[in-house]
């Protein structure tokens, strides 16, 4: 019995001793805003791990972990951390209404605590002339970086944070085309030669890097606005064909070509659907070779697929503004023009005018408009349906998103326009203050 006891003990021991020779990641969370489930996504892995009674969650790191850049995602918010082997930190985090503000303690609190520090926040100043817009970023990157070798962390990490800085500092250079004319009021603006060449040698190819988000959205940044530069037509079809001609004339590195292939043509699809992707389909299949990105492309094309033109549609079965139950099926015979809206949303409200217009010049034709609301708060739609008297079959999803869901919308007002079979013509159709909206009516067959 004593030896057993002995074993028992050794056991033990020697368990502790290799728990305690984990990296892990302690979050605690001071009060948290709603349910939260904490994730800490890493360059190779994704963690997820529920609060506990304390509203504290504990990752224990893969005992291959390598040092890195990874982000802790509480909710909509993200804390931005470095992880490496052996340096086991906890994170508490208060939130500030919108704000959060994490402390950090540990072996690997330092950096952490670096990483979010004031001192690395910097916002552009658009207004700016391009000539001194660009200094600008020059001398932040310059003022970051003399502060970081004032800290004395090791050689490895500081050249790994320099890129970071950079990225981070010049991510913004590719949206200053869009943002300038807005902000300094000169809708004629146009940069100069010397502005994109600082933007090619500023976001340069860089395998080593993909996994950082702040080169990723650098990366997108620059095909994107390099095939912008000298287009006229900027319709999505064109502009995915652009950005895939950019990317074949200007980047080598295979990994590099691949991802970039992959962001443009999946963000294609999910904007656009399947309709036309033959005509970038072939790219996608050449460049990406990576088993898991082509099972999520594909799954997203499958689903896509389900709601291509000629597909019977998804259907529905809600409330009307009176509580009468109505379903698609009810609307078969005429064409349907769907819209999918909020009280709450601006653009939505923003639609309404032009929407009153189409029902007054199409209201005796052969075509039903019919609104679906997702707020949550049915009385504020039943409100301002009745106060505003809007028009058309007003229905409310009643938290059913499951219509939603299927056409995949993730933002609102979307609209859809269905043949008299309930078949789809059209899956992301213009809005009702779209001259084209009107001219795709005028040419429907029988309307």
């Amino acid at each position: 019995m004593m030896k057993f006891s002995f074993l028992a003990i050794l056991i033990m021991a020697l368990m502790s001793c290799n728990n305690a020779s984990k990296t892990t990641v302690r979050v605690h969370l001071d009060k948290p805003q709603g349910e939260i489930k904490p994730q800490l996504i890493t360059k190779d892995s994704t963690y997820v791990m529920a609060l506990d009674s304390t509203n504290t969650a504990l990752f224990v790191m893969a005992e291959n972990l390598k040092p890195g850049y990874a982000t802790v995602v509480l909710g909509r918010m993200q804390v931005p951390v470095y992880v490496e082997p052996g340096k086991s930190f906890d994170v508490s985090v208060k939130f500030e209404g919108r704000r959060m503000i994490p402390a950090f303690t540990g072996e690997g609190a330092k950096k952490n605590e670096y990483l979010n520090s004031p001192a690395l926040r910097f916002n552009p100043d658009y207004k700016l002339e391009e000539a001194e817009f660009l200094a600008s970023l020059d001398e932040q990157i310059k003022k970051l970086n003399e502060n970081l070798d004032t800290l004395g962390f090791d050689p490895q990490f500081n050249q790994l944070e320099k890129k970071r800085l950079a990225y981070m500092v010049y991510g913004p250079l590719p949206i200053y085309p869009l943002y300038h004319p807005y902000y300094a009021q000169a809708p004629d603006f146009k940069p100069t030669d010397a502005f994109y060449n600082k933007l090619v040698s500023a976001i340069t190819e860089d395998e080593a890097l993909i996994g950082m988000n702040w080169y990723q959205e650098a990366l997108i940044g620059r095909v994107q606005a390099m095939a912008a530069k000298d287009l006229e037509d900027r319709d999505n079809l064109t502009f995915t064909k652009k950005q895939l001609d950019y990317v074949e004339q200007n980047f080598k590195n295979p990994a590099v070509v691949e991802y970039l292939v992959d962001q443009i043509v999946t963000a294609y699809v999910k904007d656009s659907g399947v309709d036309h992707l033959a005509e970038v389909a072939p790219v996608y299949s050449a460049k990406v070779t990576d088993p898991a990105k082509k099972a999520k492309f594909d799954e997203l094309c499958a689903k896509w697929a389900r709601i291509a033109v000629g597909q019977p549609s998804p259907s529905f079965k809600y409330l009307d503004i009176n509580g009468k139950e109505v379903s698609l099926a009810d609307l078969a015979g005429k064409y349907v023009y769907i819209d999918t809206w909020a009280t709450w949303c601006g653009p939505c409200r923003g639609e309404l005018p032009h929407l009153k217009t189409l029902e007054e010049k199409y209201g005796k034709k052969n075509i039903y408009f019919v609104s679906i609301s997702c707020d949550r708060d049915k009385a504020a739609w039943e409100k301002m349906v009745k106060e505003d008297k809007l028009g058309g079959i007003q229905l409310h999803n009643g938290g059913d998103n499951t219509f939603m869901d299927a056409y995949m919308i993730t933002g609102i007002p979307r609209f859809i326009l269905l043949d008299k079979e309930g078949k789809i013509i059209n899956a992301k159709m213009t809005r009702p203050s779209n001259p084209e909206t009107a001219k795709t009516f005028d040419a429907l067959e029988g309307i």
